[in-house]
């Protein structure tokens, strides 16, 4: 008989469950090397629901014991037990989700809350958004770095705090049945809604909540009056597709230009390049050859399928086409005469 292993090392660059899978955290608390953050993971579709016990088996369950004798933090009465349930339907909002600023709660499974720009003395290293382990996984992921392609993506937002919270992102697959909204200063009225709070961090992280739609989009965007350009953020009651060219001085401000659809609407599934059209999509060149920083490259692109066939003017409207302006005042490259039309 033939029998796989893997390997287990705590390794430094494995500090988070890993996106995509079901994982389950191993920790061992007396253990002084890093042992907070490694996780043992699975494919989602596993029958395999495991539990970690740091300290003796778990009552009711089947149970397999680590141990190494070598190590002295207490390497002895770890065990890895098998739950003999299976997840039973979807998470519901709010019963089923909860925030922690202390750990991965027991009995749920957790995506990590984290901004690598927050000093330690502010804690963020242990703060989770989780949902009962007896539901299914939501399929949440969380980005310090701007929305992630393809997913449904809520901006968590505190302007009050200086460590880049701009561009923080809770995403969900595109077909989640859950659509969510943040709010910095106070539940939404008329939401279900969660509190995040963070004790040890000063900057206002007291009144924050994560809240639910309860509608569903009404069909796809319709153009031109479910869309808007804006040079100054998202704007509220929308979501966005960030319009970027790195090239760009910041003086000029293409950080925070984004064009939008209402949140009501379907995602029409834009995607921004500032390398080329992407492949296998419909594609629209956005040129200003009055600018000289590198916009010959850049195109906004849909699905093929998309019912949207854009075309783009430097210089004026299109005739006939029904178009929205692109303005950006700090650049003095000539944009204040740019159209997208469809």
């Amino acid at each position: 008989m033939t029998i796989g292993c893997v390997r287990i090392t705590s390794n430094q660059t494995d500090v988070h469950p890993i996106a995509g899978m079901k994982c389950t955290r191993i920790l061992e608390t007396a253990d002084p090397h890093t042992w907070a953050d490694n996780y043992l993971c699975l494919p989602q579709n596993s029958p395999h629901n495991l539990r970690w016990n740091s300290a003796g088996k778990i009552n009711g369950k089947a149970c397999i014991q680590w141990r190494e004798p070598a190590d002295p933090h207490t390497w002895h009465d770890n065990w890895l037990c098998k739950d003999n349930f299976k997840p039973k339907g979807p998470a519901e909002w709010p019963q089923d989700f909860r925030w922690s600023n202390a750990g991965i709660p027991s009995g749920y499974d957790c995506v990590q809350i984290k901004e690598p720009a927050e000093p330690s003395g502010h804690t963020w290293n242990d703060n989770f958004f989780c949902w009962r382990d007896i539901r299914e996984n939501p399929g949440f992921r969380w980005s310090y770095a701007g929305p992630i392609a393809g997913m449904k993506c809520t901006r968590i937002l505190e302007t009050a705090d200086p460590h880049t919270w701009t561009d923080n992102y809770l995403c969900l697959p595109q077909n989640s049945p859950h659509n969510l909204r943040w709010n910095s200063a106070g539940k939404i009225n008329g939401k279900a809604c969660i509190q995040w709070r963070e004790p040890a961090d000063p900057h206002t992280w007291n009144d924050n909540w994560l809240c639910k739609d309860n509608f569903k989009p009404k069909g796809p965007a319709e153009w031109p009056q479910d869309f808007r350009w804006s040079n100054a953020g998202i704007p509220s009651g929308y979501d966005c597709v960030q319009i970027k060219e790195p090239a760009e001085p910041s003086a000029h401000t293409w950080n925070d230009n984004f064009f939008c659809w209402r949140d009501i609407r379907e995602n029409p599934g834009f995607r921004w390049s500032h390398a080329g059209p992407v492949n296998g999509m419909k594609c629209t060149r956005i040129l200003e050859t009055a600018d000289p920083h590198t916009w010959t490259d850049n195109y906004l692109c849909v699905p093929k399928y998309s019912h949207l066939n854009m075309a783009w003017n430097s210089a004026r409207k299109i005739p006939g086409k029904a178009c929205m302006r692109w303005v950006e005042p700090a650049d003095p490259h000539t944009w204040k005469d740019n159209w997208l039309c469809n």
